[in-house]
């Protein structure tokens, strides 16, 4: 990929030759990022200049305004950033086809598609345009600056041969559906997925397994594994005695069983902080939710260290704010709210709540009652659900706990039916909040469905997308971090720690230039990613003496 960008300004038509001029004078020091120089058209008494720059800058109408002068550079100024992705020739998809720059526009295009209702719509909204160059050449141009744009085509690309308009017309017609409303949400695509990843979809039996082959074709080669099988084992001591009896080789260890497991010489674990954050969102649409000070007294009720002492047995970190807690956007120098309660009903009590001889707290007549949802099949998420239910009651809250499905539960938050709610979030390294936190994403299927509303927060959401400069985009990263802690739309729980074991016969087998195997032991990435060589593992008879 090549990232380079083009920028337009306006000056006035009889200046025109002395600014060129200057300009390229100037090219040699000051502006020496700019590549090339092109006066586009004539607007009456006004001529629209393009400046193609080697690179990405957003001070270059500073740097022209410092040296033409005030008023020679006019507005509008437009930044238009430009991505050029080269992609690697010979891919296919698993059914044959050749993988190209028209999946790649026609992946965007079903992100964009309101029939999709894709949550990554925002990731997206600042392209201009997807352009195919030639088979093996995208061209991405952006309206305006946006830092995160190379992290969100981090994507999976869909094959536009099976997904396209008259393949889903064609389906839709065959099913006896509405072909004008049918959509990708809808084709039989979802349960028989086709990629061109390193393993090809087989089988899926639902609650019960997912079959992949090796795909022979993959362009690094074929994997090592000839087959894998995703089993679904929802019971967590099942999960382990099958673990022991050999009969899986690889799964992700719940909390208590971490130290047991990590001390077993015919397993190699590995672990580390998750990239992401469990929370309790509230309804800001709803009273009293709407009242910060309310938010920030249920956060203090609420013994969040107890939580991850007893619940996850140690395997997790508290969190004070959204972002990533491994990287330098997050704000270390913040500290959680202290665990009082006495603090959360004073500040209760301020706001008009008063305690009766029963013990609840009340306002205006009416007690102080919600609900706090969450999914079933989470023991963690439950066990959150009844402590937080028995912290609020000490301080006078009643609550009622519910466990739902995971398919309802997403009806009721993207409808904004509910009080509260514990979830997660799972997060890039990217600092880019503004799908779950800025304003403008308060709509129904949108996810910031707490309704989270702050001017200034908007503000800095928009000015980390713009922002190149890594020393201001993490100073601007604090600033949001400090005012969304301060606000409290969520309870910050925790991070909490992963970790996954695997037989120690599983390695790494490498060839080398003269076809000479080797076996190598696993090694994570320095981000922690175990799985990278995924398509290299394989299972050995014996584990390996690597000190030989």
């Amino acid at each position: 990929w090549e990232i380079y960008e083009e920028a337009y300004f306006y000056a006035r038509y009889r200046d025109i030759k002395q600014i060129l001029s200057q300009i390229k004078r100037a090219r040699e020091k000051q502006l020496s990022e700019i590549k090339k120089i092109i006066t586009c058209s004539r607007e009456g008494s006004k001529i629209k200049v393009k400046l193609i720059l080697k690179k990405v800058d957003p001070d270059i109408f500073k740097k022209l305004i410092s040296i033409l002068g005030k008023g020679a550079v006019l507005p509008p100024f437009e930044h238009n950033p430009i991505i050029i992705f080269h992609l690697r020739p010979g891919i296919i998809f698993h059914d044959g086809q050749p993988f190209t720059a028209k999946d790649v526009r026609f992946t965007y295009e079903a992100i964009m598609d309101p029939r999709n209702i894709s949550p990554r719509i925002s990731d997206f909204e600042p392209v201009k345009e997807v352009q195919v160059v030639n088979p093996l050449t995208v061209k991405v141009i952006y309206k305006r600056l946006y830092s995160p744009a190379l992290g969100t085509w981090q994507i999976g690309i869909l094959p536009e041969h099976l997904l396209n308009r008259d393949m889903l017309k064609k389906e839709a017609i065959s099913r006896g559906m509405d072909p004008k409303s049918f959509s990708i949400r809808n084709s039989s695509f979802n349960r028989h997925p086709v990629g061109c990843g390193p393993f090809r979809f087989i089988k899926w039996k639902s609650d019960q397994y997912i079959v992949l082959d090796r795909f022979a074709k993959y362009w690094e080669g074929p994997p090592n594994y000839k087959r894998y099988i995703f089993r679904v084992i929802p019971d967590p001591l099942t999960q382990e005695m099958e673990f022991y009896a050999g009969t899986i080789d690889h799964y992700d260890v719940q909390p208590h069983q971490v130290e047991r497991l990590k001390k077993d010489p015919r397993f190699q674990a590995f672990s580390g902080l998750s990239f992401g954050y469990t929370y309790i969102g509230y309804n800001m649409r709803k009273k009293p939710f709407d009242n910060v000070a309310i938010r920030r007294a249920l956060s203090m009720a609420i013994n969040a260290n107890k939580i991850i002492k007893y619940v996850l047995y140690g395997q997790g970190e508290r969190i004070t704010g959204p972002f990533v807690k491994q990287t330098e956007y997050y704000d270390h120098s913040i500290r959680p709210l202290a665990y009082d309660p006495e603090k959360a009903l004073r500040l209760l009590e301020m706001a008009g709540w008063k305690r009766g001889k029963d013990g609840w707290l009340r306002k205006d007549g009416r007690r102080f009652h919600f609900t706090l949802i969450t999914n079933n099949g989470n023991d963690i998420r439950k066990a959150i659900l009844a402590i937080a239910q028995e912290s609020w009651k000490k301080i006078g809250i009643d609550v009622a706990t519910e466990l739902l499905e995971w398919s309802v539960l997403l009806k009721r938050i993207n409808q904004h039916d509910f009080d509260a709610v514990v979830l997660g979030w799972s997060m890039g390294i990217e600092p880019d909040l503004y799908q779950i936190f800025h304003s403008s994403q308060t709509h129904p299927y949108q996810l910031n469905f707490v309704g989270y509303k702050n001017q200034k927060a908007d503000e800095l959401i928009i000015r980390i997308r713009q922002e190149y400069d890594l020393k201001k985009r993490v100073r601007y990263c604090h600033e949001l971090h400090k005012i969304i802690a301060d606000d409290q739309p969520y309870t910050f729980l925790f991070v909490s720690k992963w970790t996954a074991v695997l037989d120690k016969r599983i390695v790494i087998k490498e060839v080398d230039k003269g076809g000479h195997v080797h076996y190598v032991r696993i090694r994570p990435t320095k981000t922690g990613n175990y799985t990278f060589y995924f398509n290299k593992w394989i299972k050995l008879s014996e584990s390996p003496n690597f000190s030989m």
